[in-house]
């Protein structure tokens, strides 16, 4: 990791957020948010507040990973739809409602879409970007950095996902 970029918004029901924007080498930004009551708990990003307004938030991370880009025009982007306490790591909720919403609003002129449903990620690969093998190399940050600690933490072993 390079460094991490934060962010911070409040929801129509005033409930502040925390973006954290995770810059990595490559020109690769992990985008991850949780409500600012649950910063201290481990499972901040696997919570859900249920305040009805997941659709403002994720429009804000759009808004956010758009302001990165303009900052740097080579810019990919990567989420993890993180599981749910009790879900599997396998097409999350979260994963599902990430692919909606980023099919929806990025078209594929600028970003390769690539969906990884067996980790539950997603990476706009930024198509000006001339690194070889940049999905391979995001796939496997996300598999290293997202998948395999948490099966260390729950004492299973890590699956490969194919």
């Amino acid at each position: 990791m390079v460094c991490t970029h934060y962010y911070t918004f409040r929801t129509r029901k005033n409930r502040r957020y925390i973006v954290e924007a995770e810059e990595y080498q490559h020109h690769v930004y992990v985008l991850k948010y949780y409500p600012l009551a649950l910063k201290a708990s481990p499972n901040r990003f696997k919570l859900l507040v249920n305040d009805g307004d997941a659709f403002r938030i994720l429009t804000t991370c759009t808004q956010i990973f758009l302001d990165i880009c303009r900052r740097d025009p080579l810019a990919s982007a990567g989420f993890v739809g993180e599981p749910l306490v009790g879900e599997g790591q396998i097409t999350t909720k979260r994963f599902r409602v990430y692919l909606k919403m980023v099919t929806a609003f990025v078209g594929p002129m600028r970003f390769a879409h690539h969906p990884l449903p067996a980790i539950s990620a997603y990476f706009l690969e930024c198509r000006a970007n001339p690194e070889p093998g940049l999905l391979a190399t995001v796939e496997q940050m996300f598999r290293e950095l997202y998948i395999v600690p948490e099966a260390v933490e729950n004492g299973k072993p890590a699956s490969s996902g194919e």
